[in-house]
């Protein structure tokens, strides 16, 4: 089968590697199309960010299959032991894998696992015609989603986990800055979870239509102070849960104009900033700022979890996209074809405004 293989940091090559076969507890999947994610693309550069060290180990051992981790796929094949899928059903991978074997782990606490395992980065991921993955990781998706949806759900299932740790009440104020894919989709989360009034900070206008035409209450952070107008609409008071979904270099958490500082500036006291987007190496904070008003800083956990016994975050995400809670499709506007598209779609992702971009580019293996 063909594959991504890669040598070293922004070193690849489409290359023939033996078709994988699934061991007990794995699911074989042939892979329709793969979702590349800013934080893969960017070590891909060789940026030292979140799994740098995991994806260096592995270069380290030799040519590597990594990255690939939001995808749509069918099942092809099952491993021993493998009881919840059926031959043909298509999935996605919305868990990190815990180990089962730490304190706990055994405690059952596995979305606080110390030690997961990370597809596509602690392991090959989609990026081939065919891919193994543990069966524990995947999770089947309604009719009514698309295959390009279906590439694009495991961020949803992430920021399910982000908007259910910020406790949103009926009623609340919530202001998003940053309205790229997850904080798109956290605003419109929010919405589910009873926010009366949801506020959108960006520097992109066609970002900022997108909001206003689903009835979401916009600011243009060119134009006007994002505080300042947060606490406008809110007759001073601010915000009750803020979700900072820019992430990337920062350098001071609580002072200038930095997208965290702004966020704990429009936090009402006794309020929450949730942390969606990764900030990139260290960061400044003044701990007085963040105490006198009593905020939260929330840094979501990752996986899959069970908010009821009815379903997990990663069955909700398939399930707020088929019945039209939240639209993931205004995001999805590059589609390549063939892996031979791996080095476009890479630059594509990182440079989204000089192509037109407000989402990752998808590549599209099969139809």
């Amino acid at each position: 089968m063909q594959a991504i293989v890669c040598h070293d940091f922004e070193d690849h090559s489409v290359e023939t590697v033996p078709e994988p076969e699934p061991d007990a507890g794995e699911v074989k999947v042939a892979v329709d199309r793969v979702q590349l994610s800013v934080t893969e693309c960017a070590l891909y550069r060789g940026q030292r960010i979140a799994h740098y060290e995991a994806i260096k180990r592995r270069l380290e051992d030799g040519p590597a299959q990594v990255f690939g981790h939001e995808f749509c796929g069918r099942v092809v094949e099952l491993g021993e032991g493998v009881s919840e899928f059926e031959i043909g059903d298509r999935v996605y991978a919305p868990a990190k894998i815990p180990c089962h074997d730490c304190r706990q782990c055994d405690r059952g606490f596995e979305l606080h696992c110390p030690n997961k395992t990370y597809l596509g980065y602690d392991t090959p991921g989609a990026l081939a015609e065919y891919a193994v993955f543990p069966a524990e990781g995947l999770c089947t998706v309604p009719e009514g989603v698309s295959d390009a949806e279906t590439a694009a759900l495991q961020p949803l299932a992430s920021s399910i986990l982000a908007v259910d740790e910020a406790d949103i009440g009926t009623g609340d104020v919530v202001a998003v800055i940053g309205t790229g894919v997850m904080g798109y989709q956290c605003a419109q989360l929010a919405r589910t979870q009873g926010a009366r009034t949801v506020i959108g900070v960006d520097v992109d206008p066609e970002k900022l239509d997108i909001l206003a035409a689903h009835g979401f209450e916009t600011v243009d952070a060119r134009e006007t102070d994002p505080v300042q107008a947060v606490e406008a609409a809110t007759a001073d008071v601010g915000a009750d849960v803020v979700f900072e979904a820019v992430g990337g270099e920062q350098r001071h958490g609580t002072e200038g104009s930095d997208p965290l500082a702004q966020a704990f500036g429009m936090a009402r006291s006794g309020g929450s900033v949730v942390q969606v987007g990764y900030i990139i190496d260290e960061i400044s904070i003044a701990p007085r700022a963040v105490r006198t008003k009593s905020v939260d800083w929330i840094n979501p956990v990752t996986g899959v979890t069970a908010p009821t016994p009815n379903t997990t975050t990663g069955e909700l995400a398939g399930e707020l996209v088929d019945d039209g809670r939240v639209s993931l499709e205004e995001y999805i506007t590059h589609e390549l074809d063939g892996l031979e598209s791996f080095a476009e779609a890479v630059e594509i992702t990182l440079n989204k405004a000089e192509y037109g971009a407000r989402g990752p580019a998808q590549i599209v293996l099969s139809e």
